[in-house]
């Protein structure tokens, strides 16, 4: 990584068309990896992996710092805190004898020393989304055993839960005000026909104030869901070469994302999140893919809402191609995450991977 002094560098189409792989970690010892996390100062990574270990990395210096083995509970979904460097992490569970109890707790670390803060048990299956709040020392989770759960950092025991009908994807909006659910298309023989429900973080115990149906590809899967930081967007990931662009404010389609290799699918045996993410600025959007490319989608044209204009399907285009596609011989960019104050894009199969502007 440049050692250079502190500068700003504008996030515009000319930067982002020379990111470049900067620097590679190897420390899953080839085991896939399914999660990246940056903390809030951008200064710090995490990965996590099905070798069942959390990785840490000092982004600014360019070195990897930490090595936490989670053998006995596996680890997914390591989300950083507002604090210090504490993390959460879903368990992953394997089978166990009759006679044990399968243990779903979500575990609360500092990387700092490698000690546990507390334990956040209350689902009976397990987790696959987990987004801490933006703004609070709050989180959500949602599991296999249809619930969604608040949680306080300060006590172990869920803050509130919702019944939700199936397991789903969680994104909260910047300013922790609203939570979305993405029901997955395909749950119950809907094909192709997911749901996203908003609610209400204060009232989560009330119906959503807002559901809007999301028709995608028959045979693709959802990843992830997340607001883009200026508050007009949602962006749901798939395992495919097309992702989709959501209005925040009616939870309508805008348009669908689509990378130049249509019969690109990601196959895993193991969930994955964030195939692709906003830019800092909302303006962009990055996916990864399984063809050793990063595609790169400007998102200047497209109308959103605004909570009052009513934006019609002929406003935008019905698909946006990506203006600049970046190969890579640095292995397989699945997963991808933007860091919120450096210039630096992460990008994971085996190994995690940095990239910067030339």
């Amino acid at each position: 990584m440049s050692k250079k002094s502190s500068s700003t560098i504008l996030v515009d189409s000319q930067t982002l068309s020379s990111l470049m792989p900067r620097k590679t970690f190897d420390y899953h010892s080839g085991a896939s990896i399914t999660s990246l996390n940056f903390d809030d100062s951008g200064q710090y990574l995490i990965s996590a992996g099905i070798d069942k270990s959390i990785q840490l990395y000092d982004v600014h210096k360019g070195i990897h710092t930490k090595d936490i083995q989670s053998q006995k509970y596996g680890a997914h979904l390591a989300k950083f805190t507002h604090k210090d460097l504490n993390c959460l992490y879903a368990s992953t569970p394997e089978a166990v004898p009759q006679d044990e109890p399968i243990d779903h707790a979500i575990r609360y670390l500092s990387l700092s020393d490698k000690k546990y803060l507390r334990y956040f048990k209350g689902h009976k299956s397990q987790v696959v989304s987990l987004e801490v709040d933006p703004v609070h020392d709050m989180f959500i989770t949602s599991s296999f055993d249809k619930s969604v759960k608040l949680w306080d950092l300060r006590t172990s025991n869920p803050t509130g839960s919702v019944e939700v009908g199936q397991p789903v994807l969680l994104a909260y909006d910047p300013h922790g005000i609203v939570f979305v659910t993405a029901k997955l298309p395909g749950y119950g023989g809907g094909d192709g026909v997911g749901e996203l429900e908003f609610y209400d973080t204060k009232n989560v115990h009330q119906v959503p104030f807002l559901r809007s149906t999301i028709h995608t590809r028959p045979e693709c899967t959802w990843t992830n869901i997340e607001f883009a930081n200026n508050g007009k967007y949602l962006l749901l990931s798939t395992n495919t070469s097309e992702h989709y662009l959501i209005d925040a404010f009616s939870g309508r389609l805008l348009t669908r994302l689509v990378m130049q290799h249509p019969n690109y699918k990601l196959n895993s045996h193991y969930p994955v999140s964030h195939t692709s993410c906003f830019s800092s600025c909302g303006r962009y959007v990055i996916a990864g893919s399984s063809v050793s490319e990063l595609s790169v989608f400007d998102l200047v044209g497209i109308q959103s809402s605004n909570g009052s204009a009513t934006v019609k399907d002929s406003d935008n285009p019905s698909t946006l191609s990506p203006f600049k596609t970046i190969s890579t011989n640095q292995g397989i960019p699945k997963l991808i995450a933007f860091n919120p104050k450096l210039f630096t894009v992460a990008t994971a199969d085996n190994s995690v991977t940095l990239w910067q502007p030339s």
